[in-house]
């Protein structure tokens, strides 16, 4: 009883989140640090993309440009460096936030850059400023997390600045989103990028502000210390490291290689034939290397092969390469040492789960406003208010929803049920692309159309959201679904470097499908790119059901769903 009654925290003062706001400055720098954080993500991954629908810009050539956004995917691969270096110039500021500024900075002048060029002459140009913005915007949130955690004094605070990071966060995905879109029908996309870009500029006070959190002496120095990498020799460690990297770098400069030739020359380059020839190989190299890695070095251990001979390298140097080989090879190593053959039905889930949503993602705004192959023709005011507001409260209940789903039926009905959901809203669209009967069916049924015209919304307006509510629905449902069947996989003693690892592949398959869509849709229209979509969301229903069914076959104290568990 004593015991218990000791464990109960106090309840905190009614208010206590604006006094901690007005007291204490970390709290407002969280804030404006999130917005630094969500405001580049925003505008680079979907708002340029309204933009670009205005100029007419060909869908091809806006699904090739989405590889702008590869660098969100694997920020994880750089991360080690910026944890023990500060930035040049503004080293006196500190090993985080010497990092702040010239980020920012460099944020802001990309999006003035933005406004001071149009689609139409200078599209080459705003793409290689959507890397370089990416880019830096991926190694802002790397450094900002990296900073959030550190300067926590205790777990109750750390939630405290995450809630507020959250809030930072969601605040600019509003203001670049639905705020650029109503802004841009009022007074045009190029002032409108000027004024992100001044936003942008004004979060630099949050650098300004920021305490610089306590850490060790010899953090910069200190040895890269993990449960697995000292198992290993360290010749077959950084051999099989080198091969990985060099698989990277190739997957990268083929990627870049076909961006830079898609640009500049949209009639020669064909999207679907590159897919087809080597989107295959990209994956083999990004996700195969790895794995292959892996199973090698666990059966040279097992086997207690021969250290192979590699140069040796500099102390900081060999330590640079153990930081990569725990951040890219040891999370891979675990999962395959772990669920064994499982692995492969696990990795194959994690590649085309989020498939459906993250490849339609990039042509969302040219599917609501564009006017050509089916496309729906709506303002921007029009698609802010449904996509951006009414789409994100959708979203929310969807993850709530999800969350309840998950604790009455079980995680792997969930996942399964999710994932039908996920494929099957896809037909929303199509039926929207060939002007909407069904939706208007369901409108009309529900009372839907009566509902939205007492808010001024017509017919068209009524039928653009309902359905973004049932696929924004499904997206949370999904979402929370997946998440929490990643985090099973994910082994305690790796959770940061191995949820990165994973989650980056989560985007792979639907990043590198987009320029094959884009293509198709300016061919066919959007009608048959909407059920091909669907069709490829079926794959991840199948491989779910699979896994379910495995599971269900285990034992009973192994069947539980804490994580997957291999085969016997």
């Amino acid at each position: 009883m004593t015991d218990a009654a000791a464990s109960v925290k106090p309840p905190k003062p009614k208010g206590q989140w604006r006094k901690t706001l007005f007291s204490d400055r970390r709290m407002v720098v969280m804030l404006l640090l999130g917005i630094a954080s969500g405001l580049p993500f925003a505008v680079i991954t979907g708002t340029l993309n309204a933009w670009f629908t205005k100029y007419e810009i060909a869908i091809a050539t806006i699904g090739v440009f989405a590889w702008s956004g590869l660098a969100y995917s694997f920020k994880f691969l750089w991360s080690p460096a910026l944890h023990r270096t500060a930035a040049p110039v503004f080293t006196k500021m500190g090993l985080r936030r010497s990092w702040f500024i010239p980020i920012q900075g460099a944020i802001a002048l990309c999006f003035l850059g933005f406004s001071l060029m149009n689609p139409a002459d200078n599209f080459g140009m705003i793409a290689l400023l959507a890397v370089v913005a990416a880019f830096l915007s991926a190694t802002f949130d790397i450094v900002v997390d990296a900073w959030r955690i550190e300067t926590a004094n205790s777990p109750d605070d750390l939630d405290t600045l995450t809630t507020f990071y959250q809030g930072g966060y969601r605040s600019a995905a509003f203001i670049g989103g639905a705020g650029a879109l109503i802004l841009s029908d009022a007074i045009g996309w190029n002032l409108t990028l000027a004024i992100l870009g001044v936003v942008m500029a004004i979060t630099i006070y949050a650098a300004i502000l920021a305490p610089e959190p306590p850490r060790p002496e010899d953090r910069i120095d200190a040895k890269v210390s993990t449960p697995m990498i000292g198992t290993f020799t360290s010749g077959w460690r950084n051999l099989v490291l080198l091969i990985v990297m060099l698989g990277w770098a190739w997957a990268f400069v083929t990627l870049g290689w076909f961006m830079y030739a898609a640009i500049s020359s949209p009639e020669t380059a064909k999207a679907g034939e590159f897919t087809a020839n080597l989107g295959w190989l990209i994956v083999l190299a990004t996700v195969g290397l790895p794995a292959f890695g892996g199973i090698w070095l666990l059966y040279a251990r097992a086997k207690g092969l021969a250290d192979v001979k590699t140069p040796i390298l500099p102390a900081k140097a060999q330590r640079a390469a153990d930081s990569m080989f725990s951040a890219i090879i040891e999370p891979m190593i675990d999962v395959i040492a772990r669920l064994k053959w499982v692995a492969l039905l696990a990795l194959a889930i994690i590649l085309t789960y989020r498939f459906t949503d993250s490849v339609w993602g990039s042509f969302a705004y040219p599917f609501y406003m564009g006017k050509e192959g089916g496309a729906l023709a709506h303002t921007a005011t029009e698609v802010a208010l449904a996509s951006k507001m009414v789409g994100v409260v959708a979203t929310i209940v969807g993850i709530v929803g999800g969350g309840i789903l998950l604790k009455v039926v079980g995680r792997m009905p969930a996942l399964v049920v999710a994932a039908v959901l996920a494929a099957v809203t896809n037909l929303l669209f199509y039926d929207l692309a060939v002007q909407g009967p069904f939706v208007d069916s369901v409108v009309r049924f529900l009372f839907l159309d009566q509902l939205f015209a007492t808010f001024g919304q017509d017919i068209r307006n009524a039928r653009l959201i309902t359905a973004i509510m049932g696929e924004n629905l499904a997206v949370g449902f999904a979402s929370v679904a997946y998440v929490a069947y990643l985090s099973g996989i994910v082994n305690p003693n790796y959770a940061a470097v191995q949820y990165a690892l994973l989650g980056s592949l989560t985007l792979l398959i639907g990043q590198l499908g987009k320029p094959a869509l884009g293509a198709m849709i300016d061919a066919q229209g959007f009608a048959p790119a909407f059920v091909l979509v669907t069709l490829i969301g079926i794959i991840p229903v199948f491989l779910t059901l699979g896994e379910w069914y495995r599971q269900s076959r285990l034992p009973k104290p192994a069947a539980a769903e804490t994580a997957p568990q291999a085969a016997e």
